[in-house]
């Protein structure tokens, strides 16, 4: 075999495509890359195992580069095991179908077989191959399997893929690797600029790749990076400012995340639109311009709304006044719509609107918005009482989250639900807790958005989270892998965000937007808001503990986000704290000690201790059993009494939620316990003895499970 067969280069693919979703864009990039990578990589052509791979899109490409791929893979020795020489053969040592089976499946006859550790084995050896034999069918299958929820075919006999592809791109170093995928023969063009540069690119190298399609005016863009982004912005900065030095452009992460998505080379134009539209609230406007029109609005030098916007464009044009002109004029449409649904609707109270909602299906196994409401207003009657909050204003805010769900600017704008029936309350007299809890009620949006800040809008926020996850989970429509189409998950989320006061509070206490509620607790008085011919009896209690889980879920996500350990958020779990601000005091204490050396040696004598109680059980003594009677033995005297002293200032510290303080005081169990299993039998041949100590240990274990389970932790 020749040198050149061995020598690496680097591989580009291309795929060019029709428009893909913006929304999907990087996750795809992202995935075809590392997907293709593990693909190469277990398949032995990848040279290397700190090989960076890197993704690049545009709303009209998805394209991969790895280096160090080889032309030609060596033979490969195969080994493939089968099942074992008793599930193969019988007791007279004739072949049974699993032995059978296994030969057939690899190709082989019963005799090419051998028995191995005693196991069948099948050996063979591949021979040497071609990257260009292999590498199309690999990018095939690997688009194939890319994740997507609704997917097209455009040719017979093709699979199907997001947008119909139009053309691939296959090199590897200077060479074209031939071949045909989905349908087209490979090549070396790439998609230029569809207006600046109609005709495509050709690609010498892949190193050459970005600066080859700069050239064509194509910008590439690439997950989990900030360039284009930046540039985007710079350009949106440097137009306003040379469109009005005194206006500023508002930032909104997801109108840039998604304008990023949507243009190959990015040009800002800023535009204005008549002053009179700013008597519309802010929300509104900006539900306009970045939720609909995709552009950025305008604010003063004080930060007030200006009467102006700019827009993102997919070309460098030659006639900005023109471009601009055109922007305005689709933008202006869409505000007067805006204004006369706000204005129309707000002539009509709220209260009024309440029984339109028996009209409005919730979920046809849940009911109507009515039954909904109605809910709403008996959970949030009931947990304002045990808040001492005003019931009244609780009942209000209950009766009317829901209303605005019916007027023409919401179901125009989606997004604006809960801030649109908060100016109606405001223009319509009500109060101003009111007015808020309706404002905060769908807050938080995102993971990290920003949260309610009034006690009164935490609890309506929670009310509609917690009824939405009580019935799909009521009827058994459960996220699963991937899938979650009512955005259960997003929603337990918001649930953790309110009740959870983050990592390492300055204090126990929950902050005003932060009620101190048992999570089952609250889980519970929702499900039985429901009929009870929904759910059987006991049922409750289960599926609030299965809503438990499920929430604590999403918390574990955050928690292993913020760099958290795994082992110390598992030995709080296993206590079930029953709130979330408990259970953050716990996990800050555990988090705080993790790397002191008397915590680490104190969780491996605990799992000594564990482990000497599974081996007697009959012989351990509940718990419960304390006081110092008369001990012989050192060792085991001074342990005993230290742990009667101990057991008392930990109960009491844990009493008050004081938890760093218990694990400070348990700590001081290291020295004794110490001393006790050097000097000490304890699984002594005397009954009497081996259950006093047993007993001694049993209150030990229970003693270091009163902030966390111990025996979970880890060592470092």
């Amino acid at each position: 075999m020749s040198d050149d067969a061995h020598a690496t280069e680097t591989l580009l693919v291309e795929i060019g495509t029709l428009e893909l979703p913006a929304r999907l864009l990087p996750g795809l990039a992202q995935s075809f890359a590392d997907r293709l990578g593990e693909r190469l990589a277990q398949d032995g052509w990848m040279v290397g195992t700190e090989k960076t791979i890197e993704a690049f899109y545009t709303p009209r490409r998805l394209a991969v580069r790895i280096p160090g791929i080889v032309r030609v893979r060596p033979g490969q020795a195969r080994i493939q095991r089968g099942p074992t020489r008793a599930q193969a053969f019988d007791a007279t040592g004739q072949p049974r179908s699993a032995a059978l089976g296994f030969a057939k499946s690899v190709g082989v006859s019963l005799d090419a077989l051998t028995i191995e550790s005693g196991r069948l084995i099948h050996r063979a050896s591949e021979p040497p191959a071609k990257l260009t034999d292999r590498l199309p069918v690999f990018i095939e299958e690997t688009l194939h399997s890319l994740p997507a929820d609704r997917q097209m075919r455009w040719a017979t006999g093709t699979p199907p893929f997001v947008r119909p592809i139009r053309s691939v791109l296959l090199l590897h170093g200077t060479s074209l690797v031939p071949g045909r995928i989905y349908g087209l023969d490979t090549g070396r063009l790439a998609q230029g600029h569809p207006i600046h540069h109609p005709d495509p690119v050709r690609i010498n190298h892949p190193e050459e790749y970005e600066s080859a399609l700069e050239s064509a005016c194509v910008r590439l863009n690439r997950p989990g990076t900030g360039t284009l982004r930046e540039h985007i912005w710079t350009l949106i900065e440097r137009s306003v400012s040379s469109w009005n030095r005194d206006w500023h452009p508002l930032p909104s992460a997801a109108t840039l995340d998604e304008v990023s998505n949507l243009v190959e080379w990015p040009q800002a134009i800023a535009g204005s639109f008549p002053a009179p539209f700013l008597d519309l609230p802010e929300p509104v406007i900006r539900a306009v311009l970045c939720g609909q029109q995709r552009v950025f609005p305008l604010a003063d030098a004080v930060g007030h709304l200006a009467p102006g916007f700019v827009a993102v464009v997919n070309l460098e044009s030659t006639d900005v006044d023109r471009v601009r002109a055109g922007e305005e004029r689709v933008i202006l449409p869409r505000l007067a719509d805006a204004l006369f649904f706000f204005e129309k609707d707000r002539l009509r109270p709220l209260a009024e609107r309440a029984g339109e909602l028996d009209g409005i299906i919730f979920e046809k196994r849940l009911g109507h918005l009515g039954q909904r409401r109605d809910r709403l207003m008996r959970w949030m009657d009931h947990w304002s009482a045990s808040l001492r909050l005003d019931s009244r204003l609780a009942q209000e805010a209950a009766s009317l989250v829901l209303c605005d769900l019916t007027t023409t600017l919401v179901r125009e704008f989606p997004e604006l639900a809960g801030e649109a029936g908060a100016h109606y309350a405001m223009i319509q007299g009500y109060q101003s807790p009111v007015v808020q809890a309706l404002r905060e009620a769908y807050l938080p949006k995102t993971a990290e958005g920003p949260l309610p800040g009034s006690a009164l809008g935490a609890l309506l926020s929670l009310a509609l989270r917690v009824d939405l996850l009580a019935g799909y989970f009521l009827i058994g429509d459960k996220p699963s892998g991937q899938r979650d189409p009512f955005a259960l998950r997003r929603a337990a989320q918001g649930i953790v965000g309110i009740l959870d006061p983050g990592p390492h509070s300055a204090s126990s206490q929950p902050t005003p937007g932060s009620p101190p509620l048992a999570l089952e607790t609250l889980f519970e008085t929702a499900l039985a808001g429901y009929p009870h011919t929904m759910h059987a009896r006991g049922a409750i209690a289960a599926l609030a503990a299965e809503l438990y889980d499920f929430t604590l879920d999403r918390m574990r996500a955050r928690h292993l986000e913020q760099g958290g350990r795994i082992d110390v958020f598992e030995a709080v779990v296993a206590l079930r704290p029953s709130t979330l601000a408990d259970f953050r005091t716990r996990l800050d204490a555990l988090e705080a000690l993790q790397a002191r050396p008397e915590l680490q040696t104190l969780v491996q004598m605990m799992k000594r201790v564990g482990h000497l109680l599974k081996k007697s059980p009959e012989d351990a003594s509940p718990p419960h059993a304390s006081g110092t009677p008369h001990i012989p033995d050192p060792a085991e005297a001074v342990l005993a009494t230290h742990l009667a002293d101990l057991e008392s200032r930990v109960q009491s510290a844990v009493a008050q939620g004081c938890y760093r303080p218990a694990l400070e005081a348990l700590l001081t169990l290291e020295t004794p316990l110490a001393a006790f299993f050097e000097s000490v039998l304890v699984l002594t041949e005397d009954r009497a003895i081996r259950k006093r100590r047993l007993a001694l240990l049993e209150r030990i274990a229970a003693l270091l499970r009163t902030v966390a389970d111990l025996e979970r932790l880890q060592g470092d």
